[in-house]
């Protein structure tokens, strides 16, 4: 077993939910042998709870230095060769392309500090991978330009677009511009 390992394992809040979604299930069904139009809150909590329950029930990811783990899935970082997002925040939903075309798509139900671990370790680790269509090396390029200080977030600097001189000269001319009106020499008694 490799010593650098970590695990993410399924939120509880999801569980809990599908618990509650579940027990509305049984109150309006229960309703509904009075009133049916009651059923129909009933089939969409019904469907809510298994649709959660699926989701706790998704397998543990492990990731080491040399692979990751989906469940009893292993997947070596050298096999990794796209990594695409969806629109999801929670739950993370990856599609990865591997080696010869074959495809995996990851569920990961977390809390969003750990889906955010979670990304940054995969994105890190996947050298030979693109995300979203971008190389790793251009990938980690642009986020070292807007990076703060903890690996993964931008910072709310901007990205400096002119150098330090050029800004001093922009904010002369403004300065310029502010007081007399206009940037050239000449006057305007020439009229």
């Amino acid at each position: 077993m490799e010593s650098n390992v970590e695990t993410y394992a399924p939120a509880g809040l999801y569980a809990r939910i599908a618990w509650f979604a579940l027990a509305g299930a049984v109150v309006t069904t229960a309703i509904g042998l009075r009133f049916s139009f009651a059923f129909i809150p009933g089939f969409l909590f019904a469907l809510t709870s298994v649709a959660l329950f699926w989701l706790a029930s998704r397998p543990r990811i492990t990731v080491a230095e040399s692979q990751f783990t989906i469940g009893e899935r292993a997947i070596a970082w050298r096999e990794v060769k796209e990594i695409n997002s969806s629109r999801f925040v929670s739950p993370l939903i990856l599609d990865i392309r591997l080696t010869n075309n074959r495809r995996k798509r990851l569920v990961y139900p977390g809390e969003p500090g750990r889906i955010a671990r979670l990304m940054y370790q995969l994105r890190r680790n996947s050298r030979l991978a693109t995300f979203d269509g971008v190389a790793y090396r251009d990938y980690w390029t642009w986020t070292s330009l807007g990076s703060g200080k903890t690996p993964g977030s931008l910072s709310d600097q901007p990205v400096r677009m002119v150098s330090l001189d050029d800004e001093e000269e922009i904010e002369r001319l403004y300065q310029r511009l502010k007081t007399v009106g206009h940037l050239d020499s000449r006057s305007d008694s020439k009229k």
